[in-house]
Order: structure tokens, then sequence, then C-alpha cells
């Protein structure tokens, strides 16, 4: 059970940060162009495209976009890709494996 539970906070890190490097315009442009954002005010979210199958809801480009709209906004709004790893690994550490669970939906 244990093992699991890192191994999915590992991809959960590994899809955000493909995600965020997206945002920022470090990531190849055939990933940059899966995202589609929407501004909030200062808030910056992707939208999450719509989906037909149940493999549609567990493509990257639907869960790379709920995912991170589910973060705290002092993760989302680091400064740089260094102060985001940080900051997501020590969120992602604190959380239990039903909170992991919670940020999907």
């Amino acid at each position: 059970m244990l093992v699991q539970v890192l191994a999915n906070k590992r991809i959960v890190f590994k899809i955000l940060l493909i995600a965020h490097k997206s945002i920022i315009g470090l990531a190849p442009v055939y990933i940059q162009d899966m995202f589609r954002y929407s501004h909030h005010g200062h808030t910056l979210k992707l939208i999450v495209p719509s989906f037909n199958s149940k493999f549609g809801k567990r493509s990257f480009s639907v869960v790379a976009p709920k995912l991170y709209n589910n973060l705290p906004s002092v993760i989302t709004s680091a400064l740089t890709l260094d102060s985001f790893k940080v900051q997501l690994k020590t969120f992602l550490f604190k959380l239990s494996s039903f909170e992991l669970e919670n940020l999907y939906h």
C-alpha cells in the first residue's frame, strides 16, 4: 500500500511538472498545444477538455488540468521552476492517499 501511494505521488508530481513546464514555455510545443487557459482575476486556470469515454477521463490532457487547478495558488505562482518543484514535493509529501485522490476531482 505504501509503495503504491509513493508511486502515485511520483506520477502526480511528473504530470504536474510537465503541465507547469508547458505553462512557462519549457515543454515541447506539442505538449503546450494540449492546454487552453482561462484567467480568473490574477489566477491562471487550465481548461479541462470534455471527454466521451472512460479512457478519455484518464488522458494526460484531461488529468493534468484537473490536478493543476486543484493546487494551492502559492505553488502555481512559484517564480522559478526549482521553487515550483520544491513546493510541489513538499505539498505532495504531506498528502494522505485520500487527499491525493481528491486532487483528481
